[in-house]
């Protein structure tokens, strides 16, 4: 699957992401939602959900193509005062076939990422499931930078999202649905590339223009948005279009916004270092 296409069809999309802060609802559509134009609708949404810390989220990446392939993930995230999550990845397909050991599960705590994926296991020391890498310690002794690789997580931070998607000139309401026995309300619309990142203040520009594809500024990316009682995401699909007529979409069902989790990092027992000899063919 061609991962810029798959990037750029998400939005924001991947990596493990999503918030939530105290305003969790009872999921009713509100009448002053129906009195909202789309644009406004969006706006609200993007304003309201900038405003949470945690949530959880579920992820379907599907793409066709040369690269075609399939990619389920979910998991709980927590993007203020410090990130932390943890995430499980259960589908990794390619052309119609599982790719072997890629399934997963990780865990971020205090700046420490555990992971325990099959096809690392001959990497770990002591022959442990659980890989523990400190951020910190491995940017100074390798200056292999794990930040950039969390950062992908926070790819799918709502809040970015829709604000985005503000930067549409045809969003629409579509009306009303029920996701996950919510009611919401459901819009669509599309935005290039360049709209969308113009929506984003200098920070965010920068970070999420390091995944997104710079040439194709116009490429416009489909979406529908589907919003519950207190304006925040409920579902997110993104769709778009490669130059050999690829198809990307990202689907992204989001939940227990402002809930409170723990992160317990795996028994000591059952955690390993990286050899980065065996990685490079050392001793």
């Amino acid at each position: 699957m061609n991962r810029r296409l798959m990037v750029a069809a998400g939005g924001t999309a991947v990596g493990a992401a999503l918030l939530l802060s105290g305003c969790g609802g009872d999921g009713t559509t509100s009448t002053e939602n129906m009195k909202l134009s789309a644009d406004q609708a969006l706006l609200k949404t993007s304003q309201k959900t900038g405003q949470t810390d945690t949530f959880k989220a579920d992820l379907t990446v599907t793409g066709t193509g040369e690269h075609g392939g399939k990619i389920h993930a979910d998991g709980r995230f927590q993007l203020r005062p410090e990130l932390k999550f943890s995430a499980k990845l259960d589908e990794f397909s390619s052309n119609g076939r599982t790719v072997p050991g890629a399934k997963g599960q990780a865990l971020f705590t205090d700046n420490v990422l555990y992971a325990k994926v099959p096809q690392l296991a001959q990497f770990v020391s002591g022959g442990k499931p659980w890989l523990k890498i400190d951020v910190n310690q491995m940017a100074q002794r390798t200056g292999f930078d794990v930040q950039s690789l969390l950062q992908q997580v926070q790819q799918v931070d709502p809040a970015e999202q829709t604000k985005m998607f503000t930067g549409s000139k045809d969003a629409r309401r579509v009306g009303t649905e029920t996701v996950d026995g919510v009611k919401t309300t459901h819009y669509a619309g599309t935005v290039t590339v360049q709209d969308a990142l113009n929506q984003l203040d200098a920070q965010s520009r920068e970070k999420v223009s390091k995944w997104l594809p710079k040439d194709r500024a116009n490429s416009k990316i489909n979406f529908d948005l589907w919003t519950d009682g207190d304006n925040l995401p409920r579902k997110l699909v993104s769709k778009a279009t490669g130059p050999q007529g690829e198809n990307g979409t990202v689907t992204v069902l989001y939940s227990d916004y402002g809930k409170s989790f723990s992160v317990n990092p795996p028994p000591s027992d059952q955690v390993g270092q990286l050899s980065l000899g065996g990685m490079l063919g050392g001793n």
